[in-house]
């Protein structure tokens, strides 16, 4: 039994494939929110899909059951999916990548997934991951770049995108930018750093900035000033969350002057690659902080309520000023 299923087969010009996984490397579901809003901005087609069976713990990552018309049951499993966009406004087209990390036999799926991309002759991988770290919701998202390739080094030294220096447990991300770099095709990984106390929901501020930076780095022509306001609006609610309680305002303040502290002293150390800003190798430990359970418990219970009733933080405000 084949474990990759192929749909349609169209002819794609040295096609760059962007990946995102759920999971480990997604952080607040970040990355894969990305390309969930290119899937629908772009409506691709499914050209292939790497089969669940041998890769996933049922028990773990469960499939979910939906009503079809009201009555019917069908049962949804974990997929990964490959979708294509041809681009006519490009000189490529784009492969999207959507689907969940694996629990199972990292090393076959890791030779599934090439054979997909050197099935269609791709010509480039990008990664878009998010990590959690210990900084504010109200500064720039710190974004993070790997490559093994110089020139695509150069191009994200251009964007001023920092150089990730992190050493330790790895994804399959990380597994898979490996991978490929054995067979020689070169890939690039977008990290976002997520505020750690705004991991239970979709982060449509750090969303935005992967996308914001992909535009950037592949020249894609996207209109994003609709996802990049909700960018704002978001911030914009959670800091006034964060106005409404003493203890989170206090949390928050303390992460911005440790960020301080912390960009003070890289600028005393600057390293031999004179690189300006922050990056997320410099922030994932502040050291000892307020807990942040006062926080996250808000933050949680806020969005929730937004979800359930479509209600938005303005409109409590403007309740309360009312009272």
């Amino acid at each position: 039994m084949s474990l990759i299923h192929y749909n349609q087969q169209p002819v794609l010009r040295d096609p760059i494939v962007v990946v995102a996984f759920g999971g480990w490397n997604d952080a607040a579901d970040s990355a894969t929110t990305a390309i969930q809003f290119l899937v629908d901005r772009w409506a691709p087609q499914k050209i292939a899909e790497i089969d669940s069976e041998e890769f996933f713990v049922f028990t773990e990552t469960r499939p979910t059951i939906r009503l079809v018309d009201g009555i019917q049951r069908a049962v949804v499993w974990p997929t990964n999916q490959f979708l294509a966009h041809v681009a006519s406004d490009l000189s490529h087209d784009v492969i999207l990548f959507l689907g969940t990390e694996p629990q199972l036999k990292w090393k076959t799926f890791s030779n599934i997934f090439l054979d997909v991309c050197k099935h269609f002759n791709a010509s480039e991988v990008v990664f878009l991951g998010a990590l959690l770290a210990d900084i504010p919701h109200s500064i720039a998202v710190p974004i993070s770049g790997t490559s093994s390739n110089s020139e695509v080094k150069e191009r994200l030294h251009e964007m001023d995108v920092h150089t990730s220096r992190y050493e330790g447990p790895t994804g399959i991300v990380g597994v898979l930018h490996d991978a490929f770099q054995q067979i020689h095709i070169p890939t690039a990984s977008l990290w976002a750093a997520v505020p750690h106390y705004l991991a239970a929901t979709p982060n449509i501020k750090v969303t935005a900035a992967l996308l914001t930076y992909l535009n950037t780095y592949l020249s894609l022509g996207l209109d994003l000033s609709d996802i990049q306001s909700d960018a704002v609006h978001f911030e914009e609610q959670i800091t006034a969350l964060v106005a409404r309680d003493p203890e989170a305002s206090a949390y928050v303040r303390k992460l911005e002057e440790q960020l301080i502290a912390n960009a003070e002293d890289e600028d005393e150390d600057e390293d031999e690659d004179d690189e300006e800003g922050i990056s997320p190798d410099s922030i994932a430990n502040t050291g000892p902080l307020p807990s942040a359970d006062t926080l996250i418990r808000g933050v949680e219970e806020l969005l929730r309520k937004q979800r359930e009733n479509g209600q938005s933080m303005q409109d409590d405000d403007d309740e309360e000023e009312g009272r």
